[in-house]
C-alpha cells in the first residue's frame, strides 16, 4: 500500500503517466490531481501539428487590415486564472475557522477552551484581546502557508493546500485544551525531484514567520526611540506578532517529517540552522527583552 501525494490516504495508488506521481483512485485522473505534467504533453502535441503544416504567407489586404484592427480592439481582455481551486478555496475557509478558534482557547485554563473564555472576556470588556488574537494567529499562519504555495508555484510546481485528517484532530484538541498546537492543513506540492528547490519550498514557510516577528520587533524598539510610550494594547499586539511567529516558526523547524524542518536540514544544515537560531532569538525577544522595553518607557 503506497500514500497518496495529494490527498496522503494509503490505497492502492497509480502512478501519473505526465508527472510520475503516485495517487489513489479518488484523484488518479490528471484532472482529478491537477496534472502539471499533462500541459507539457499538449503543447508539444500543439507544436507536432503546427510542425506539419504548410504555410504560404499572401500579404493581406488593407481591408482585411482594417477588419483584423477592428475585431482585435473589441476582444474582451482574458480573465485571470484564480491561483486557488474551489476545493482549495473551501479548505482555507474551514482551516480559518478553525484556526480563529484556537487562537481564542490561548487564553483558556481549563477544558473547553474556546467556549469558557469568550463570555468572560466579552463581559470583562476585554474582547478586543480576542481580536488581536485571532488576528495575529491567521497572519501568521497563512503567511506561512502561502509562502509555500507560492514560492511552490514560482518553480513551476503544483501547489495546494489541503485540511487533513489529523488536522482536524488535533485542531480539537488545541481549541478544548487551549494548548497552542499549529497546523489544521498543509500545502501539498508535486512537480520536482529538486533537493534544493523543496528546501526552498519548506524554508519559505518559517521565513516568513521570520520576517513579520522581526518586524514587529523592529517597530516595538522604533516607538520609544521616537518618544512614545507602548500602550498595553499595542504593546499586546507587538508581543503576540512577536511571540506567536517565532513559535510557529520554531514549531515547524523540527528536524523530521512531515515537519518544514525535516526537508530544510536534509537540503542545508547550515541554513536549517541559522534560521532556527534565529527564530528563538526572537522568541527570547519577545518573552524577555519586550517587557523590559514596556516598562522603561511608560505612557
Amino acid at each position: 500500500m503506497a500514500h497518496c501525494s495529494l490527498c496522503g490516504n494509503e490505497d492502492l495508488c497509480f502512478t501519473c503517466p505526465y508527472c510520475n506521481g503516485v495517487y489513489c483512485s479518488d484523484h488518479r485522473l490528471p484532472e482529478g490531481h491537477g496534472c502539471p505534467g499533462i500541459h507539457l504533453v499538449k503543447d508539444k502535441a500543439k507544436r507536432r501539428v503546427a510542425d506539419s503544416l504548410d504555410y504560404s504567407y499572401t500579404e493581406p489586404s488593407k481591408e482585411t487590415r482594417t477588419y483584423d484592427r477592428q475585431q482585435t480592439s473589441r476582444k474582451k481582455p482574458k480573465r485571470k486564472r484564480s491561483r486557488f481551486s474551489a476545493q482549495e478555496r473551501k479548505d482555507l475557509a474551514i482551516s480559518a475557522i478553525l484556526v480563529t478558534l484556537v487562537s481564542i482557547s490561548l487564553q483558556s485554563n481549563g477544558i473547553i477552551g474556546a467556549f469558557s473564555v469568550v463570555p468572560e472576556l466579552v463581559l470583562t470588556g476585554f474582547w478586543w484581546l480576542l481580536v488581536i488574537l485571532a488576528g495575529s494567529l491567521l497572519l501568521a499562519y497563512f503567511v506561512h502557508e502561502f509562502a509555500h504555495k507560492f514560492v511552490a508555484q514560482h518553480y513551476n510546481m503544483w501547489a495546494e493546500f489541503r485540511m487533513t485528517t489529523s488536522g482536524y484532530y488535533l485542531s480539537l484538541v488545541a481549541i478544548l485544551f487551549g494548548i497552542p498546537i499549529f497546523g489544521t492543513g498543509v500545502v501539498f506540492t508535486s512537480g520536482t525531484e529538486s533537493l534544493e528547490k523543496d528546501g526552498k519550498v519548506n524554508a519559505a514557510g518559517p521565513m516568513s514567520n521570520f520576517v513579520l516577528a522581526a518586524i514587529f520587533a523592529i517597530v516595538s524598539i522604533i516607538i520609544p526611540l521616537a518618544g512614545f510610550g507602548l500602550t498595553q494594547p499595542v504593546y499586546f499586539i507587538i508581543q503576540i506578532g512577536i511571540s506567536l511567529n517565532a513559535m510557529l516558526g520554531l514549531f515547524n523547524m523540527i528536524p523530521f517529517q512531515p515537519f518544514d524542518g525535516g526537508t530544510i536540514i536534509k537540503w542545508d544544515r547550515r541554513i536549517w540552522a541559522l534560521l532556527a537560531v534565529c527564530l528563538l532569538l526572537l522568541l527570547l525577544f519577545g518573552y524577555l527583552v519586550l517587557p523590559s522595553i514596556y516598562i522603561m518607557f511608560p505612557v
